[in-house]
């Protein structure tokens, strides 16, 4: 069974175990479509010779998996609510500006922190 778990993992997608009292019975995957306008907008931003990286809490593989999918110059995996803004104000600190896409309220401190957010 590990080998389907490793594949479907591989491929961006969180395995759901499926069981009884007996024990379990199956898996059943899911995984969040990459949306083609994500794919346009990153080329877009690397056509002006901006880098593009993805700040998630999502586990290594997904990430990884979505990463390689848009083509991006890095991303930042398992990253809590809490720690984001950290991680902008080290990018910060190496010199970079940033700007912060975010989707949820877990992303108004590192929306704050970058600096266009």
């Amino acid at each position: 069974m590990r080998k389907p778990i490793s594949t479907l993992s591989s491929q961006g997608k969180t395995v759901v175990y499926v069981a009884t009292d007996k024990g379990i019975q199956g898996l059943i995957a899911l995984a969040d479509l990459i949306r083609e306008e994500s794919k346009e907008a990153v080329k877009a931003l690397k056509a002006f010779g901006l880098e593009v990286a993805m700040l998630t809490g999502d586990n290594k593989q997904t990430a990884a998996y979505v990463a390689k999918e848009l083509e991006l110059d890095d991303f930042f995996a398992e990253v809590l609510p809490e720690q984001k803004a950290n991680r902008i104000k080290s990018l910060q600190d190496r010199g970079k500006r940033v700007a912060m896409v975010g989707d949820g309220i877990n992303d108004a401190p590192a929306l704050v922190q970058a600096n266009i957010g």
